[in-house]
């Protein structure tokens, strides 16, 4: 993802009222809890129910990670915890 500038992502729920996307970059070192791991969450409150909705973001959105040449993890989740249901398609990162 190091010369990419977007992560797009497309999203269905019946009934979450938020919806969050962390990217956690594991630093130089690549390694898990090394000196240099850093992450960032972006939160989405209300996403339209019942229909597809595509994310595009910029990567810089992504304000705490201090890089993107080691993405170690892609983390979803949201509310109502526990209960939700979210389906994801079309995950990737791209250069624009």
């Amino acid at each position: 993802a190091s010369s990419m500038t977007h992560f797009r992502i497309d999203i269905w729920t019946p009934n979450m009222i938020t919806f969050r996307i962390k990217l956690v970059n594991f630093g130089a070192d690549g390694t898990f809890e090394g000196d240099d791991d850093s992450e960032n969450e972006l939160v989405f409150d209300n996403p339209a129910l019942g229909q597809w909705i595509s994310y595009d973001i910029p990567l810089s959105d992504f304000t705490g990670l201090n890089s993107t040449s080691n993405m170690a993890q892609l983390i979803f989740s949201g509310l109502p915890a526990g209960v939700g249901t979210l389906y994801v398609d079309n995950v990737y990162f791209y250069r624009q």
